[in-house]
């Protein structure tokens, strides 16, 4: 294999998109458990500092709840910018309440949680020492989500850290990844993921910190499903299996961590023998080295079998996107590896509408233009 010149570009032929399937919804919502949601607003966020950005604005409009819940929460100026707007929150008398995972914040000190609690936050650890079972060993809450009040919602790839702003100095190119905000009924379904996690980790949430979708006014025309994975469930897993044999013309794959399981490794080999337009984009400098060095002694069967790879040139692409036929799209936090998809908690946004769609498919055509595509030798 061999890594070619920067890829040029590789905007699709334009094509109406692949016309919504009533057969193919009734099998996704019973594979995800996950119901369409009708008559939601969306706003696509690139990067961390507009992903912080909008973040920030929310918790500081907050009035009567604020549900974080995040991977890694770090102890550097982004977190101390996010813990000093949650305090704020809380001393006003909004009820503050903050998720992390145990591994993932394992470098940051103690002493920034006690500031928290100090300032009348509750926060929890999920999947601590203590609470172990024998899935503990690998199980992760690998969420990237907030929620403000039953009106607001995001989730995506993004976590609270200083290493989402940097960008490389050879290349000049961003740490990528992206994110989602969301007005409208599915709001209630994000509410709902992070309400079970904050069980696994403590008493339930009140009654009036769960909003009820039929509650939540509509915010705008996009369809959305929310797809809550928790270990064991596969949720997105199941989703992927029915996208993959469904897809008609292309589906385009950006993943942090490509470690594909083996039964979806076949269906994207399938999917491309097939005649469809499959690409994966992943990063040329994996931030977990081992990783990238082992996704690439899988490059061979997908390269043979007609699947695109391309590698970002930036000093990490972290987002877990894909975009399919023109019309559906997801943005979350499960990587296509065993952990994410068998193991961890994750959250999944996915939309069926072609103008956001659209927005999908330009910015992995701007992702592209910063990436070479790997060739058999």
């Amino acid at each position: 294999m061999e890594t070619g010149d920067r890829a040029p570009s590789l905007v699709a032929t334009a094509k109406a998109p692949v016309p919504r399937s009533e057969r193919l919804d009734r099998a996704v919502v019973r594979a995800s458990d996950a119901p369409l949601r009708e008559g939601n607003r969306l706003v696509l966020l690139k990067d961390g500092a507009n992903t912080y950005d909008d973040w920030l604005a929310q918790i500081s409009q907050a009035e009567r709840w604020v549900h974080l819940e995040n991977y890694i929460i770090r102890a550097d100026e982004v977190g101390h910018r996010f813990a000093e707007a949650l305090c704020k929150k809380a001393a006003e008398g909004v009820r503050v309440r903050v998720l992390y995972d145990w591994f993932g914040c394992l470098d940051t000190p103690r002493a920034f949680w006690r500031q928290l609690r100090s300032a009348g936050v509750e926060v929890r650890a999920v999947n601590s020492p203590m609470l172990g079972a024998p899935l503990g060993v690998v199980r992760r809450d690998h969420r990237k989500l907030l929620a403000v009040d039953g009106t607001y919602g995001s989730t995506g790839g993004v976590c609270i850290s200083e290493g989402w702003l940097v960008t490389s100095p050879e290349t000049g190119l961003p740490y990528r990844d992206t994110a989602v905000s969301v007005w409208g009924p599915a709001v209630a379904d994000l509410e709902q993921a992070f309400a079970g996690t904050w069980t696994e980790a403590g008493k339930p949430l009140p009654d009036e910190e769960r909003p009820r979708v039929e509650h939540i006014a509509a915010a705008g025309d996009e369809a959305v499903r929310v797809i809550i994975q928790e270990p064991r469930r596969m949720r997105t897993l199941r989703m992927l299996q029915l996208l993959t044999a469904a897809v008609e013309q292309r589906l385009w794959i950006t993943d942090a961590y490509f470690l594909s399981m083996p039964i979806l490794t076949q269906s994207l080999m399938a999917a491309a023998r097939d005649g469809v337009d499959v690409r994966v984009l992943v990063p040329a400098t994996n931030d977990l080295p081992w990783i990238g060095a082992l996704s690439r002694t899988g490059y061979q069967q997908f390269l043979e079998a007609g699947v695109r790879i391309f590698e970002y040139g930036g000093p990490m692409i972290h987002a877990k996107t894909l975009v399919a036929d023109g019309r559906w799209s997801k943005v979350g936090s499960t990587n296509l590896n065993f952990s994410s998809l068998f193991a961890n908690w994750e959250i999944d946004l996915t939309v069926d509408d072609p103008g956001f769609a659209s927005q999908m498919e330009q910015l992995f055509e701007e992702d592209l233009a910063g990436a070479r595509e790997v060739h058999l030798v």
